[in-house]
């Protein structure tokens, strides 16, 4: 038997594919385009993303041929919508729940409907990675006990739940034994790792920094709240560590803030941001806002275009708000019109552009490791390490190298958003 997976969304989807398919091809199947069974791994986060999976799902179905052809819709689709989803899309075989996939091939050759419960939940691995090396995500939690008044996610994906560490460990071994050397640890919310189980974020990097090799980690999707002075002293500490800071704050302006229930003002967020530019300048500032929140003024927007100004972040990623059924945002007055929404997006996208660009160019003339991706008809590309892969910009390389390096070069040209690195001899 022969598999295909469409993985959409965001990382932590992808880990789960790469489940899906690690129990599968322990079964027996192989990877292949003219696949017996495709598995489309579904986002539901926002209704854009709910529209994409639908599209794929739709697509996928037309391709499938022969009478023991089987198609196999799985993760956040199937969490949101449940059972309904069974009448709106006959066209495919077997729905799975996320805590469910763990079971995918066992019920391949089944029909219907399936959602599991917390016991159900895929192992630490079997894990095939659908990336290339040096590159693999390393998930250590799933859930979320944030209660943020605009995101679906906790009605999705539940509770918080940490992985143990052994089994974390176990994996980031596993995978260090199969070349991977660049590792991004993700969750919702990694700091809140452990909450639920007596750990905590640090004694998991401790655990994994006792690993004697040759690797990176890079942590993603930091709270602003759970970053600590030992966390940050963590990060500077050990080069293993890559100095690269992933702080969703979502907006600048304490009415908002509180509304969306993040659990923080204005004043905690400059102190942050000021004890991290003190401590640790060289760092990459990556961070995420949200425009067109119900209520935001354009004073309110204004304020927070002037925050990223004063904060210079090297990358930036915005969206605008989404009215999702279920949230509290959803229910509150002061809906901001759609096309106000595209104008603030666009805005702090071109503020962003520009900070970028400037950023960029304090790292001209400096050497940092690169890591090497892709053979493009230009040439090679990748990202510097101080890049996360897929969100922040590229590396242009010149220079002999090979897909999967991890090398070092100098910076000598700069974009807005993108790097020329030259390799030694």
């Amino acid at each position: 038997m022969k598999y295909r997976i469409v993985s959409l969304g965001c990382p932590k989807n992808l880990v789960d594919s790469e489940y899906m398919a690690g129990r599968l091809e322990k079964a027996g199947y192989t990877l292949a385009d003219d696949a017996d069974l495709v598995v489309v791994n579904t986002c539901a986060f926002i209704a854009d993303a709910c529209s994409e999976s639908i599209e794929a799902i739709l697509g996928e179905a037309q391709k499938k041929t022969g009478p023991g052809a089987k198609l196999a819709v799985a993760g956040c689709l199937v969490d949101r919508y449940g059972d309904r989803l069974t009448r709106l899309l006959p066209e495919v075989d077997l729905f799975l729940g996320s805590r469910d996939c763990g079971r995918l091939d066992v019920l391949a050759g089944e029909n219907g409907f399936s959602a599991g419960g917390p016991q159900d939940e895929a192992p630490c691995f079997v894990r095939k990675v659908l990336t290339p090396p040096p590159t693999a995500y390393l998930k250590i939690q799933e859930g979320c006990n944030n209660r943020c008044s605009y995101c679906t996610i906790p009605s999705i994906k539940g509770p918080l739940r940490s992985r143990p560490i052994s089994h974390i460990e176990e994996e980031f071994r596993h995978l260090l034994a199969a070349g991977y050397r660049e590792f991004n640890v993700v969750g919702q919310d990694i700091t809140s790792y452990g909450s639920d189980s007596r750990q905590d974020i640090r004694k998991l990097l401790s655990r994994l920094l006792s690993v004697k090799d040759d690797y990176f980690l890079r942590l993603l999707y930091l709270h602003p709240n759970g970053i600590d002075d030992g966390l940050l002293e963590l990060v500077g500490s050990d080069g293993r560590i890559i100095p690269y800071l992933d702080i969703p704050i979502q907006h600048s302006e304490d009415r908002l803030l509180a509304s969306m229930n993040r659990g923080y003002s204005r004043k905690n967020l400059e102190r942050l941001l000021g004890k991290i530019k003190s401590d640790m300048p060289d760092a990459a500032l990556r961070t995420t806002v949200m425009v067109g929140y119900p209520g935001e003024t354009e004073e309110d927007f204004a304020n927070l275009c002037a925050f990223i100004s004063r904060w210079q972040f090297d990358n930036l990623g915005a969206f605008a708000y989404s009215r999702e059924e279920g949230t509290a945002a959803s229910r509150m007055k002061g809906q901001v019109a759609k096309g106000a929404k595209k104008r603030r997006y666009q805005r702090v996208m071109e503020l962003q552009r520009e900070i970028s660009g400037r950023r960029l160019k304090r790292l001209k003339g400096q050497r940092m490791p690169v890591v090497v991706e892709a053979r493009e008809a230009e040439g090679m590309t990748g990202r510097l390490l101080l890049q996360a892969p897929d969100v922040d910009g590229i590396a242009f390389i010149k220079g002999n190298c090979a897909q999967g390096e991890i090398r070092t070069g100098m910076v000598t040209g700069t974009t807005d958003y993108d790097v020329i690195v030259e390799l030694g001899g």
